[in-house]
């Protein structure tokens, strides 16, 4: 797969961020550093510090000498969530004409738009046939309906 002349990490971050949202891997499942970097064609270092940004934005968990799992977030963490967003949606809402499109507001409300996706169902399951890139599948749509309950994934390894 080729990416972006931009930043490699960022890059990285931003094609794994896609995998995790489109519930390639589920909540809970340990994400392997070294397959990714292999499946990318690059070296672990950039995949590790997107692993990092993930982390920070609240999709991957780590754990010491385990490494990362995509986050599995509690219910309260949830309730937390949804007010937020909802709070985050009127302000930026109210806020239009004035606030910037790379905006603090609009950058918090992607993040937590992005959190609670992860205890979303896909619509379908991710697409296996299609395109294979470096053995990465092909991404599903992000047509995904709010469950208000947490998903009962058992967890899986990832690359």
């Amino acid at each position: 797969m080729r990416l972006q002349p931009r930043s490699l990490c960022m890059a990285i971050a931003d094609k794994l961020r896609e995998r995790i949202l489109a519930h390639e891997w589920p909540p809970g499942a340990a994400v392997n550093d070294g397959d990714i970097a292999s499946g990318y064609g690059v070296s672990r270092t950039p995949v590790r510090e997107a692993l990092k940004l993930l982390c920070h934005e609240g999709l991957l968990d780590a754990h010491a000498r385990r490494g990362m799992t995509v986050a599995m977030p509690s219910p309260e963490q949830l309730r937390e969530a949804l007010a937020l967003q909802q709070w985050l949606t009127r302000f930026v809402h109210e806020q239009a004409a004035s606030l910037p499109a790379d905006s603090m507001a609009r950058d918090m409300l992607r993040m937590t738009d992005n959190r609670l996706q992860l205890q979303r169902r896909p619509a379908a399951a991710p697409s296996q046939a299609g395109a294979m890139e470096h053995g990465a599948p092909a991404m599903a749509k992000n047509a995904m309906s709010l469950v208000a309950q947490q998903l009962t994934h058992s967890p899986s390894r990832v690359a």
